[in-house]
């Protein structure tokens, strides 16, 4: 996992960047009322909503392809909820650093998963505002890569051990 990723290329993470661009328009960032998902049924799958309430994090919408991944429907659960220790402080440090910094921001992590499956997750951020200055919601592009051919659902199991990862800001222009 040491190269570069090219996530501009990625199927998913690419094209969710130049739709939230397109939506954007010249404000900061777009709204959640901007956001249509008949205009990007392809990307349906790869793709979360992410409500911020408050300093929590919960999950309105989770894509088909994640919960493959994760083996279950987050929809409805905080992150604390969800997660504990380690990996919940990290979620909810990557959620607000997107919320504080108001840009997109790209992130690649290595994990190795209870069902002895080695797995990279490529995730794409993007910060939704109402007013276009507090972000209220980010919206979330995920595509994976699987250690070995697999057929199950449910890869990560109940956790999955974090061995790199990789948070950058993107420059809203690009």
């Amino acid at each position: 996992m040491n190269e570069r990723y090219d996530y501009l290329s990625d199927p998913a993470l690419g094209p969710a960047l130049a739709y939230w661009q397109a939506k954007r328009g010249c404000r900061s960032m777009p709204s959640r009322s901007d956001i249509d998902p008949i205009e990007v049924p392809s990307l349906l799958p790869h793709l979360q909503l992410i409500d911020i309430v408050d300093d929590r994090f919960r999950f309105r919408l989770i894509g088909s392809e994640l919960v493959y991944a994760f083996g279950r429907d987050y929809t409805g659960f905080y992150v604390d909820e969800l997660f504990d220790g380690p990996r919940e402080i990290n979620v909810t440090e990557v959620y607000r650093a997107v919320r504080e910094r108001r840009q997109p921001a790209f992130m690649r992590s290595q994990y190795f998963t209870t069902k002895d499956i080695d797995l990279v997750a490529n995730r794409l951020y993007l910060p939704l505002s109402t007013n276009d200055r507090d972000v209220n919601m980010i919206l979330g592009a995920m595509t994976f890569e699987y250690g070995s051919d697999l057929s199950i659902s449910g890869i990560w199991g109940k956790s999955a051990r974090l061995t790199g990862s990789k948070l950058e800001f993107v420059d809203s222009a690009v």
